[in-house]
């Protein structure tokens, strides 16, 4: 653990491995830094613990470039490179030239590889190096974050907004500053972030609120308000376990235009157990599009999860009640049992017979605890 300018050492640059196995120095919640300078920082990977916002001492060489960030066990460091060339982290090379519509240019000088599973606000700076002033066209209002989307191979737009007192001191400009994202998300989303300029192509929607809550059935429903939509198309419900690969659930249409405040839904009658990511993708007719927020609902500690969902062979119970099933029931939409039994056959529950649609399987267990959930079943 390193405190203090002095604990860097003779030469005032720390340096640890940045290929796999990585070296890391890591912060104590209670440690705290100072004197930190292009001549004295950690040429590699630095993690924090804690919850309260840490500037990370983070360069390469005697480039002394931070970032910040607030969750426990946040983890990053800072790459004086072109992405283009970049073979670390994993993942590289992460060509600047594509990235979504909503951002018009990115930085060819420097990367930040951020990584961590706890949602949190991510910050970061930049000096004369960085070149911002070229990178924007001189108008600091358009620069913003962007996160490299290791699904989609792209770079996305992250909201964000130029700290009016950068989180080095002083006044942020087109010469030195920092930038915050506007809303909290898991460093893990992205392969690696840096600075970028914001395209002026108008979003598709306006969001206003966003919201993922478990309902009595353990599906998930998803629920969110536009306030204005103009020449938009649909929203995209996209769902990870990892923050990291996502995959399209369903789809909404969107009004197309309006100057109203439209509310939306959409059930995920299949979510798995332990974390459930969503995001909305909102896509306008000509190709823009805009991510939301990310919304999480964690299953873990719900008695049992009935599996593959949807299914057209055999049923399967997960269960962490360790308590003896006492009744499993299996009904159709009209309220028919179509399988009962005193417990779960340890080959699962064979619906390879039973006509396709929307059923409900009910669980007792002896210690009298009860489950239910949607199926769906396919054919």
């Amino acid at each position: 653990m390193f405190t203090t300018q002095a604990a860097f050492g003779q030469s005032g640059i720390v340096v640890t491995k940045r290929t796999a196995p990585i070296g890391v120095v890591s912060f104590s919640a209670s440690s705290t830094v100072s004197g930190i300078s292009n001549a004295k920082h950690i040429d590699g990977y630095v993690k924090k613990f804690g919850t309260t916002n840490f500037v990370f001492p983070v360069g390469d060489n005697s480039s002394y470039r931070p970032f910040a960030a607030s969750a426990d066990g946040t983890i990053g460091a800072y790459f004086l490179e072109n992405p283009n060339g970049a073979t670390v982290p994993s993942g590289g090379p992460f060509s600047i030239t594509l990235r979504d519509n909503t951002v018009a240019a990115v930085s060819a000088r420097e990367f930040w590889d951020i990584d961590g599973a706890n949602s949190t606000k991510i910050t970061l700076t930049w000096n004369a190096a960085s070149g911002v002033a070229s990178l924007t066209g001189g108008v600091l209002d358009v620069l913003t974050i962007v996160g490299w989307n290791t699904g989609s191979s792209r770079w996305e737009k992250i909201n964000s907004a130029v700290d009016q007192t950068s989180v080095l001191g002083g006044s942020s400009t087109l010469t030195a500053g920092s930038i915050t994202s506007s809303a909290s998300l898991v460093p893990n989303t992205y392969s690696i972030y840096t600075l970028a300029a914001g395209s002026s192509a108008p979003l598709p929607v306006t969001l206003i609120s966003f919201k993922a809550s478990l309902d009595d059935a353990s599906n998930v429903r998803l629920d969110w308000r536009t306030t204005s939509e103009e020449n938009s198309e649909r929203f995209e419900i996209q769902h990870s376990i990892d923050g990291k690969n996502w995959v399209e659930k369903g789809s909404v249409e969107a009004a197309g235009e309006s100057s109203s405040s439209i509310e939306y839904s959409y059930i995920d009658l299949t979510p798995v157990a332990g974390e459930n990511l969503y995001r909305l993708k909102m896509l306008d007719r000509d190709g823009t599009f805009a991510y939301s927020r990310l919304e999480s609902v964690n299953l873990e500690g719900v008695a049992a999860v009935f599996y593959p969902n949807p299914v057209s062979d055999r049923l399967f119970l997960k269960i962490s009640d360790k308590s003896p099933v006492k009744d499993v029931t299996l009904r159709n939409s009209l309220g028919n049992n179509v399988f009962s039994a005193s417990t779960i056959p340890a080959s699962g529950i064979d619906v390879k017979g039973l006509n396709a649609g929307l059923y409900l399987v009910q669980i007792v267990l002896e210690n009298g605890t009860y489950r239910t959930q949607k199926i769906l079943i396919t054919k």
